[in-house]
């Protein structure tokens, strides 16, 4: 079955029960929300997966993980976006997704570069995250005292792992990151993260637009927090 034809056969069902629901996604979602210019198509994809993955909503992956790679997210970007997701989202909702990926890949004839994913040339941690966010972004110091082990493994997982991997920028790392976060309403994280963001030239507009795609694939009391939480202190 083509990506139109399921599409097709995935409105047709929504139109037994709920019509108006298919009115609303093509006119909103497919036509609008896809098409604003706040961001490319690519980070659109790259916000939604990480809320599908974040909310392990397994029943959307085939349709979006085709999308994603239609809007120029390659078989080793999307891989990259599913281990980064692993600590977010937690290894069970990674590992779910990395199912229906291998199948999407293996459908459209495509394959990750294996080696590269497993052995990749590890970044330096200061050029990705500068030495003054590393705290505000990862927070070891501040959970040492409570939990020695949670300290060590975000050291050794986020820290010098996840974030020096070169298979994603450091922009979309941030993005992908944010998006998750706010699907799963853990907001209080955001401070670090969005000065990271900051850095790395993403712009107040283009994470509202992110928070937009949280609303109608994570929901909207989800979006609106995080929206809340992206508004700076007075």
């Amino acid at each position: 079955m083509t990506q139109a034809s399921a599409t097709d056969a995935l409105f047709d069902m929504l139109s037994s029960v709920a019509p108006a629901l298919v009115d609303l996604t093509r006119k909103h979602v497919v036509d609008e929300l896809w098409n604003r210019p706040g961001l490319a198509p690519r980070e659109r994809a790259l916000v939604t997966v990480a809320v599908l993955v974040a909310r392990n909503a397994t029943l959307a992956y085939p349709h979006y993980f085709n999308k994603a790679l239609d809007s120029g997210v390659s078989a080793d970007a999307l891989s990259e976006v599913l281990t980064h997701l692993g600590p977010y989202a937690s290894l069970a909702n990674a590992f779910a997704a990395i199912g229906a990926a291998r199948d999407v890949l293996h459908q459209r004839g495509l394959q990750v570069d294996l080696q590269a994913a497993a052995a990749p040339q590890l970044l330096a941690l200061d050029d990705v995250v500068p030495p003054t966010l590393q705290e505000a972004v990862f927070g070891i110091d501040e959970m040492a005292a409570s939990s020695p082990a949670l300290a060590h493994f975000t050291g050794s997982v986020l820290q010098r792992m996840i974030w020096c991997r070169p298979g994603l920028a450091a922009r979309e790392r941030v993005l992908v990151t944010l998006a998750a976060l706010a699907a799963l309403g853990q907001t209080e994280r955001f401070p670090g993260y969005l000065a990271l963001a900051t850095h790395h030239g993403l712009r107040s507009e283009q994470l509202g637009e992110a928070m937009a795609h949280v609303a109608f694939y994570g929901g909207w009391g989800l979006a609106q927090k995080a929206a809340a939480a992206l508004r700076p202190a007075p």
